[in-house]
């Protein structure tokens, strides 16, 4: 598979690079949305994981923008690790993530730290609800 992936967090953004070349799948991270959204990017993605807290965009926004763009047809996957919305919110539940975050049209939610086992039953789920070429 071919994963964009939107993760503010350096360490997690490296992690997750190799979690993905690990299960065999090339992937791109996402630094800049506008790019993303103007077909900018190395590659076509078969999948896109966000991050849901962001300082540049919130993943649920990005999750909106993507499912009124040329990628609508992308599988998303949402993941956190906690944090908070930027509106002053704090200590926002993940199990209330995890559920606006599938109602915005992700098809799965991780919460981080993520499993090599988690990302790779994540990722079936999407091959499977991608529709076909």
């Amino acid at each position: 598979m071919r994963v964009l992936f939107k993760e503010d967090d350096d360490l997690a953004a490296r992690t997750l690079e190799r979690q993905l070349r690990a299960l065999g799948h090339a992937s791109e991270r996402i630094t800049d949305v506008e790019d993303l959204l103007r077909h900018k990017t190395e590659l076509e993605p078969d999948v896109i994981i966000t991050d849901i807290f962001m300082p540049d965009i919130e993943g649920l926004a990005l999750i909106r923008l993507l499912k009124g763009s040329h990628l609508s047809g992308v599988p998303v996957i949402a993941m956190s690790g906690g944090g908070s919305y930027r509106g002053g919110i704090s200590d926002v539940g993940s199990s209330f993530v995890a559920r606006a975050a599938v109602d915005f049209g992700a098809v799965k939610f991780l919460s981080k730290p993520i499993s090599l086992q988690a990302l790779q039953t994540a990722l079936e789920q999407c091959a499977q609800s991608a529709p076909s070429a």
